[in-house]
């Protein structure tokens, strides 16, 4: 009788053990990636407005092709602002805040570079559609004024360099760098200056430059 259950347990441990090895890996991640970050970007090609720099953040849909290529669709968000301080010809003392804020659409392909198991070197160009809206804010101390500053949306594109790391089988981190070029403009520059009552608003803004993100993204 001890034999026999001594040759049930081998064999159960055995039939375990075959149920194990020929079990299934787990599935693979989807090709579709969506994740997250926030970046600094550079202005300092912006003149007539003293804004050098915007900060921002956005989601990132990533889709890829094949181990050495893949998509990207991108939506962001950012603003910038100045403040100054002015005095008006009939000898009054103005705060005056001017703010231009930005929505990015963008569109970018990528060539991939795996670099071991866990990091992959990443690149490519890209396009995209600005939305912008600016706005003005001016303290008299006795009343406040606000003024909708009508800025153009206008197309523009990018170069980009990045770095992934995976972190768990569904969860990556990154960090890339980016110079992208755009240019836009103040409608009826004149008249906004005008209205607001200051004079150092530009009507052509060149918003190209150098921008940094770190983000995180998710496998599904």
């Amino acid at each position: 009788m001890k034999t026999f259950a001594c040759w049930c347990a081998i064999l159960a441990s055995a039939l375990g053990l075959a149920q194990a090895q020929n079990a299934a890996p787990p599935p693979e991640p989807s090709h579709f990636h969506l994740g997250a970050d926030v970046f600094y970007w550079d202005l300092s090609r912006l003149d007539g407005i003293d804004l050098h720099q915007a900060g921002g953040g956005g989601i990132v849909g990533h889709f890829r092709l094949h181990d050495f290529y893949a998509l990207e669709l991108r939506l962001s968000g950012f603003a910038a602002s100045e403040t100054r301080e002015i005095e008006t010809e009939d000898g009054r003392h103005v705060k005056n805040d001017v703010t231009i804020v930005a929505m990015p659409l963008e569109a970018d392909a990528l060539v991939r570079f795996p670099i071991g198991e866990h990091l992959c070197a990443y690149g490519g160009p890209g396009i995209g559609y600005y939305l912008f809206d600016g706005q003005s804010n001016s303290d008299l101390g006795t009343e406040k004024i606000v003024y909708d500053i009508e800025v153009d949306d206008k197309g523009g594109c990018y170069l980009l360099a990045g770095l992934r790391a995976k972190i768990s089988r569904s969860f990556d981190l990154f960090v890339e760098g980016r110079y992208t070029w755009i240019e836009t403009s103040i409608e009826k520059a004149v008249e906004v200056r005008n209205d607001i009552g200051i004079d150092w608003v530009a009507q052509e803004l060149d918003f190209s430059g150098f921008a940094v993100a770190a983000g995180m993204i998710f496998s599904f």
